[in-house]
């Protein structure tokens, strides 16, 4: 985290005015759902359409659902953003326990898995969508492909942003083996944040729930690090939005407990998905590029031993935080692939 950089970040969010943030939030439905003694945030935008499909939305870290604002409009009401009234969805934007206006999970964290019934419990019980399509990114991916395990029937399809995807059991081909080469080196320059956060997490959740330079710190070099670049390399998302997310974060004094998914996947047995035993839900899949520091991406052969793949695209932009940097292409590709099952 270069100093100077740090530095002009936090001058910027002393002047940062949270009445833009309140007043983006208050033009949305907020709605709370208790769910087995966990309280969930949520927001709910109904599409403007003949036939909006239903569709939850999962973030993941260092993320919020401030994420998916400004892709919100695009999907709810694609005939006012230059697209077919036919592509509309209703939206439900939760936020993960532990983050945001969400309560906090139990102590140890939630599983995907149970956040995924989390998110069953709401969509086909509280808002009674008997059948709906999901798209997570980060920590959204695994408990979207969770909520696809599970629950086949009335889950339609699901979406998947640059999904990580664990080592399965060999003999591995040349890319699926060299990917993992290159996993291992992201995680010894790169990954030292996540073995804190699965080890540790209390420790580090000390200092950035009691320090805002700290918590400018570790999610500010995150947040721009990952992003997609703009022509002058400036992150692909505006600065408020950088600024929005480190207000919500420090308002509700959730940096420590949003950690704890690293630590609950890290100790849970079993945690990762089978291996070559796809299941029958469609999961298209978008690889997004571009970060200042790439990630690893996986080929399409071992995302075919995890999922049921019914498209693939890659992308050279978008990076970790595509709704942020890449809403329309986003979009778009949302629209696209979760055509073939509204309907039916």
């Amino acid at each position: 985290m270069p100093g100077d950089w740090l530095a002009r970040l936090i001058e910027d969010w002393r002047a940062f005015d949270p009445l833009i943030l309140q007043a983006r939030l208050d033009r949305l439905t907020h709605l709370r759902a208790e769910v087995g003694g966990i309280s969930v945030h949520l927001v709910h935008a109904p599409g403007t359409g003949p036939d909006p499909l239903p569709l939850v939305l999962t973030h993941g870290w260092p993320s919020s659902f401030l994420e998916y604002l400004t892709l919100l409009p695009l999907l709810t009401d694609p005939a006012a953003h230059g697209g077919d009234p036919a592509d509309a969805f209703t939206v439900v934007l939760p936020s993960l326990p532990g983050f945001g206006f969400s309560g906090p999970p139990p102590p140890g964290g939630l599983t995907y898995e149970q956040v995924a019934e989390l998110w069953h419990t709401i969509m086909a019980g509280a808002l009674g969508y008997r059948r709906y399509a999901a798209h997570g990114s980060d920590l959204g991916a695994g408990v979207t492909a969770r909520l696809a395990r599970a629950h086949p029937g009335e889950v339609a399809a699901i979406h998947l942003a640059t999904p990580g995807l664990a080592a399965p059991p060999k003999p591995w081909t040349d890319p699926v083996g060299k990917h993992f080469d290159e996993i291992r080196a992201w995680l010894a320059e790169e990954g030292g944040y996540s073995h804190m956060h699965a080890t540790k997490p209390a420790t580090i959740g000390a200092a950035l729930d009691d320090s805002p330079v700290a918590l400018a710190a570790w999610l500010g070099e995150k947040l721009t690090r990952w992003s997609s670049t703009t022509a002058d390399g400036q992150p692909a998302f505006g600065r408020d939005q950088l600024l929005s997310t480190l207000t919500l974060y420090w308002t509700t004094r959730t940096a420590a407990s949003s950690l704890l998914p690293y630590w609950a996947y890290w100790h849970a047995q079993d945690s990762a998905l089978p291996a070559d035993d796809p299941g029958p839900v469609p999961v298209a899949i978008d690889i997004f590029g571009g970060e200042l520091v790439p990630f690893p991406k996986p080929p399409r052969e071992l995302a075919e031993r995890y999922f049921n793949v019914s498209h693939w695209a890659e992308h050279d932009r978008g990076g970790h935080f595509p709704a942020m940097a890449e809403p329309q292409l986003l979009a778009d590709r949302l629209r696209e692939v979760f055509r073939p099952c509204r309907g039916s």
